[in-house]
């Protein structure tokens, strides 16, 4: 508990807040929009309503702990979250049921009673914290042969992600790790290294039995957008196709709060959830869109100015690895409902419906707050700085 301060929260963390809390007001607006046009009961509205209240909850808890406490149990709740991903798994040859129920043919949930988790949602929380207490005194990671470990807290959770199969939030996992190696201080020449290793492999990825054929099918609809394909346009590319519709027909200022055909007739797939951002540009047009990115970005920013004031290595790297993370979730997401990114199932960031999502960004978010909080002097140089060359 020696992370608690006499201040409830620091001027930076209410700012992180305010803008979540926007997002996620957004978002409900948006899902309301769609119950409310096709008259529909607000049921989901309601659930979400009640998944904010448990991701504010979380909030809370970690603010209470703080993220140093939480860090000296960074290796336990690693294991345990690997065991989960690694049942999930074995569901795919053996009957779990009722624990673990496939839905449309993925098995990424484990139901207890009533609550129903998605794991991988959680382990992206869990991934930071880890890689965080990992990294935190080290100077290993700076040799080629040190990038090992950090590398394989990477990759083995990816790989059990990916099976699922879920290849949206695998996706995070990298550039994540990229960015907290950076700041921890590996040598450029190594990360460039790996980066064009990487990139030589994808084809070999891409083809691997990691992949399941309808992912490479959301990755060819890419390339095949534009070119009119009636028959592209009804399969592999419906979802794509009806989203960037549903942003041109927004407009400048859009088509109004519970207006609109998309609302009315129930034209996009996944609107609740993976293309909420093509609801909010329908609903609210360029202006709207511009809007909501702007939330992200401030509240990235912040995050990064309190990662760059944080004295204590853990606090900075968490900080750091959260901003990365809500980043490039909110650069893929966004970047799919227009066709530049693949459709791969991932939400925007505090804004999609889903709860274990709504939950775990909270959860970071509290993180990333607690790292902002005044700490008494620490007697010690700056975190990640080398008195020897690159």
């Amino acid at each position: 508990m020696n992370d608690l301060s006499p201040r409830l929260m620091p001027p930076l963390g209410w700012v992180v807040t305010a803008c979540a809390v926007l997002l996620t007001t957004t978002g409900l607006l948006g899902v309301y929009a769609s119950e409310a046009g096709t008259g529909e009961l607000p049921e989901q509205t309601l659930r979400q309503l009640m998944f904010l209240g448990m991701g504010i909850t979380g909030f809370a808890i970690i603010q209470f702990i703080g993220y140093r406490e939480i860090g000296r149990w960074a290796y336990p709740m690693f294991f345990v979250t690997l065991v989960l991903l690694v049942l999930l798994l074995v569901a795919r040859k053996v009957n779990l049921q009722p624990f673990i129920i496939p839905k449309r043919n993925t098995y990424r949930w484990i139901l207890i009673g009533p609550i129903n988790i998605q794991v991988s949602e959680y382990a992206k929380f869990v991934y930071i914290v880890a890689l965080a207490y990992y990294l935190r005194y080290r100077t290993n990671y700076r040799s080629f042969a040190g990038l090992f470990m950090p590398f394989v807290l990477t990759l083995v959770p990816m790989a059990l992600i990916l099976k699922e199969p879920d290849l949206g939030t695998s996706l995070l996992l990298l550039p994540t790790l990229f960015v907290m190696l950076f700041v921890a201080g590996a040598k450029k020449r190594h990360l460039a290294i790996i980066i064009s290793l990487g990139l030589i492999a994808a084809p070999v990825f891409y083809f691997s039995p990691l992949m399941n054929q309808y992912q490479r099918e959301r990755i060819l609809a890419m390339f095949h957008q534009g070119e009119g394909d009636r028959a592209w346009q009804m399969n592999a590319g419906y979802q794509l196709n009806q989203s960037k519709i549903a942003l041109g027909s927004g407009g400048v200022f859009g088509q109004g709060f519970t207006e609109g055909a998309f609302f009315r007739h129930d034209l996009l797939p996944e609107e609740h959830n993976d293309f909420i951002f093509a609801v909010l540009g329908h609903q609210w047009g360029f202006f709207g869109c511009l809007g909501i990115l702007s939330l992200y970005l401030i509240i990235i920013a912040v995050g990064l100015t309190i990662a760059s004031a944080t004295p204590d290595p853990l606090g900075r790297l968490m900080a750091v690895g959260v901003c990365a993370i809500i980043c490039a979730q909110t650069i893929i997401n966004s970047g799919m409902t227009v066709g530049l990114m693949p459709v791969t199932g991932m939400g925007l960031p505090f804004a999609s419906m889903g709860g274990s999502g709504l939950i775990s960004n909270y959860m970071m978010l509290g993180i990333l707050v607690s790292t902002a909080r005044p700490r008494p002097l620490e007697m010690a140089r700056k975190p990640f700085e080398y008195d020897f060359d690159e």
